[in-house]
């Protein structure tokens, strides 16, 4: 058996390792972006290509723009919280050449399925699921493609902004990989 003193010291072990187990799982997924030679961050301009197929239903159209609206100014955010200079432009154009320094991240919803919330809350396990599929392209200096992929993310969990979420953080962990590789 273990006396008063013992007990204590076990007790305040096991918090300290819980703490330190929690922070590193908070932590350890994130990494801060890279930085230019003299410490200076990175650019990004940020175009979220909205175009939508004109045979697409009204209600498609509306689910897609709600889709738009949240998810560039959530990337936007991701972006600078994870060490960027992240601004939207409204084309390739607009945003001018990629430099050194200085990249345009093209984004273009492929599909979205908003599911059933009646399904997701009352049936569960996986049930009107909502689903996003999307495609990025990572332009550098000399206009040249420096990563492109195309998360696409489900849920069953009731806010389908969680899809939208986990593909801008998908995109973010793909272009902070390219960009510690070299700029």
């Amino acid at each position: 058996m273990l006396h008063t003193s013992q007990r204590f010291s076990f007790t305040y072990s096991l918090c300290l390792l819980v703490a330190a187990l929690l922070t590193l799982g908070a932590c350890g997924g994130r990494q801060a972006a890279p930085t230019l030679p003299n410490g200076q961050r990175l650019s990004i301009l940020v175009f979220l290509d909205r175009t939508v197929a004109p045979e697409t239903p009204p209600e498609k159209v509306q689910q897609l723009q709600q889709v738009h609206d949240f998810m560039e100014p959530d990337l936007l955010s991701l972006l600078r919280n994870a060490g960027y200079d992240a601004a939207a432009v409204s084309g390739i154009d607009a945003a001018g050449a990629a430099a050194p320094g200085r990249y345009i991240l093209r984004v273009q919803v492929l599909s979205y399925n908003a599911g059933s919330k009646a399904a997701r809350m009352f049936v569960g396990f996986g049930a009107g699921s909502a689903r996003l599929d999307s495609h990025f392209e990572l332009i550098g200096p000399g206009n040249q493609s420096y990563v492109s992929g195309s998360p696409g993310v489900a849920t069953g969990r009731t806010d389908w902004q969680r899809v939208v979420r986990k593909v801008n953080q998908e995109i973010i962990a793909a272009v902070n990989l390219r960009l510690r590789q070299g700029l």
